[in-house]
């Protein structure tokens, strides 16, 4: 059966929708079909409409429990509020070849309720769970108004092609209990590549089961078979879908089990304001983007556009096709890897001022606006495509509950009325008003009247008073004349008293750095003797006996540690657990001979001239205990020595 020219003029279904609907609710639900839904589609959704108010208007199914199926076409997502289709989606030849993924949930009052799913063949219904009619099972009586599911010959040549299907990037699986499906294609007569399931089945499996506790085996099924097994056997309580996309990895197309997390973050945030947030590598870069601008609240009227890098230490690069998955345009190929996303906004002046760090204005060439089929080296500077608010994995569905339009009408009429009821009351109010503000004005005029004579009677007494005012002046200005007399005579006396005391405190200034210096001397004195005793006191107690080749040594942990990266300092560091000989001590395996000389190294920090014997043989064999015992500024002195002794002895023989 082919779809009719166009979903809005379908010959025989207007007569079908006028019965059950107002002509507003009928443009309010083929207004819900996204522009770019296929005539097939759109019929699809509004047959599955009108099976559910028939089946609302028989008593059988509760509105606040009834949703509107809405197509599922593939790449079909939500843009900012609106539904329309990815560019470049195939969508359905006919009819039949577009099942209905919707699941309605019914109920009543003597049952639990199961699920409900509309058959995209001519409006019938199958699948309804045990409760809806008050039964038990998952197969509904021909006394409910659905049709029962098709036979198990009928079951088993769908789901032998669909059960087959390959792995295709962009398909969606869905996950099933191994057992289940393992009974489902016993019952049916399929053949399975498991050999584990040896129970022989007489009975149908029941609702589909997605989960089950302690279950370690699961399987997959496309999503066209699931949409089969949907409408034919239900979903059980308590169990929702769990949708699985495939990727096409280098290795080749397989079912992505974990999703890629991402740093989300601006472009001028600080390193420590990012989001991580999990994204599927299939997920269009449109929604990405708009996640972001949900993130960091960005204004509807700013302009945006993503870069992008796949570890730290990449370049940037920028994301310009929105409707492309995020693992093609980074070419990922791991569930593991944690790209960085940043989101750069277009400035007041409409500019891109604010690209990430490392990246100039330079990288894009002038008016390069919207350039479609840009030169692979010439990055488009804005992006193309739309927005995407929905993920992949998102189930757009909408709920239809009452006539919108009817109730907008009424809010309007309404309005209008109260409007209409509330203009004279208004416009008395108004002349009110205008009474009340002249009757003040007049008072107003009356107090500016009387304010006026009082200000005159001011004036003249303002008058008065400057005449006494002015003889007050000039006796004052004699008082100022003898005060500026009595003034310069102080000031003298000042400046003489302060020459003696700016003497005095010189004087004793000088005496109190003399003493101060002294104060100092003494306490380097005192802290170097304090330094000597502390560490004379962590050698008393951190005493340690070594027997380096049956010699005795007795000396500090300080000491061992001085060097931190040497064999010593890590042995008594704590970090490893040494054995100790019955008198305490620690063994070594090494010559302890030449022992002593590197015990003093360690407690002196360096050797002294002529501490250490002339013979070459024993500076070697020193240069070799200390090798071993990693130091390394003991071993750079002893090979400067054997150095100059060989020049030495080279000199005398030539």
């Amino acid at each position: 059966m082919h779809c009719p020219p166009h979903p809005t003029d379908p010959p025989g279904f207007d007569s079908g929708i006028a019965q059950v609907l107002h002509l507003r609710r009928r443009t309010l639900i083929f207004s819900a079909v996204p522009p770019r839904t296929s005539p097939c589609t759109a019929l699809t959704l509004n047959r599955s409409v009108v099976d559910v108010i028939n089946f609302r208007r028989s008593g059988m199914l509760s509105s606040a429990l009834t949703s509107f199926p809405r197509p599922t076409a593939v790449g079909e997502r939500r843009c900012y509020g609106m539904s329309s289709a990815v560019p470049g989606s195939p969508s359905p030849p006919s009819c039949a070849s577009t099942p209905s993924s919707t699941s309605v949930r019914v109920g009543s009052p003597g049952g639990s309720g199961g699920p409900l799913s509309t058959s995209p063949g001519g409006g019938g219904w199958a699948g309804v769970g045990a409760g809806a009619c008050g039964g038990s099972g998952y197969t509904v009586p021909s006394g409910c108004g659905a049709t029962i599911a098709p036979d198990i010959h009928m079951q088993k040549a769908v789901l032998e092609q669909l059960l087959e299907r390959s792995l295709s990037e962009g398909d969606f699986w869905y996950v099933v209990v191994a057992e289940w499906l393992e009974h489902l294609k016993k019952y049916l007569g399929i053949a399975s590549t498991r050999k584990y399931y040896q129970k022989r089945v007489t009975t149908l499996p029941g609702p589909i089961v997605t989960r089950r506790d302690f279950a370690h085996t699961v399987d997959v099924v496309h999503e066209d078979a699931w949409r089969m097994l949907i409408q034919w056997y239900g979903l059980a309580e308590g169990h929702k879908p769990m949708r699985l996309v495939v990727y096409r990895y280098a290795r080749g197309p397989e079912i992505e089990h974990n999703l890629n997390t991402f740093k989300l973050m601006l472009t001028t945030s600080p390193p420590e304001d990012f989001h991580n947030v999990r994204f599927s590598k299939m997920e269009k870069l449109g929604h990405i983007e708009c996640r972001l601008r949900q993130l960091y609240a960005v204004p509807v009227h700013k302009e945006t556009r993503l870069w992008a890098r796949v570890e730290p230490d990449n370049e940037w690069r920028p994301l310009v096709a929105r409707d492309k998955c995020v693992g093609r345009a980074l070419d990922m190929d791991s569930d593991f890897t944690r790209p960085v996303i940043a989101l750069e906004i277009q400035d007041d002046d409409h500019m891109w001022s604010r690209p990430p760090e490392g990246i100039s204005d330079s990288f894009f060439a002038p008016g390069d606006l919207n350039i479609s089929d840009a030169s692979p080296g010439l990055p488009q500077s804005y992006p193309v495509g739309p927005l995407y608010e929905n993920s992949i994995f998102d189930d757009i569905t909408t709920v239809w509950e009452g006539d919108i339009h009817d109730q907008i009408d009424n809010l309007g009429k309404s309005f209008v009325e109260r409007l209409h009821s509330n203009f004279a009351v208004f416009v008395q109010r108004a002349r009110d008003y205008v009474s009340d503000r002249e009757a003040h004005l007049r008072e107003r005029e009356r107090q500016i009247n009387a304010r006026e004579s009082v200000t005159e009677r001011l004036a003249f007494r303002l008058e008065e008073k400057e005449k006494r005012l002015a003889e007050e002046l000039g006796a004052c200005e004699d008082k100022i004349k003898e005060y500026e007399r009595r003034r310069l005579e102080l000031e003298k006396d000042m400046a003489d008293r302060r020459e003696e005391t700016e003497r005095l405190l010189k004087e004793q200034r000088e005496q109190l750095e003399m003493e101060a210096r002294c104060l100092e001397t003494r306490r380097e004195h005192f802290n170097e003797e304090i330094k000597r005793m502390t560490e004379l006191h962590v050698i008393q107690e951190g005493r340690v006996k070594l027997d380096i080749g049956g010699n005795h040594f007795t000396t500090s942990l300080l000491t061992l540690t001085k060097e931190s990266e040497s064999m010593l300092s890590a042995m008594f560091s704590g970090r490893h657990p040494l054995k100790t000989e019955a008198d305490g001590s620690y063994f070594i395996d090494r010559d302890g001979t030449h022992f002593r000389y590197i015990l003093n190294y360690l407690r002196d920090g360096c050797i002294k001239e002529g501490t250490l014997p002339s013979s070459d043989t024993v500076l070697r064999e020193l240069l070799t205990e200390a090798e071993y015992y990693q130091l390394s500024g003991l071993a750079d002195i002893l090979g400067s020595l054997l150095s100059k002794q060989d020049t030495v002895k080279s000199d005398g023989e030539s």
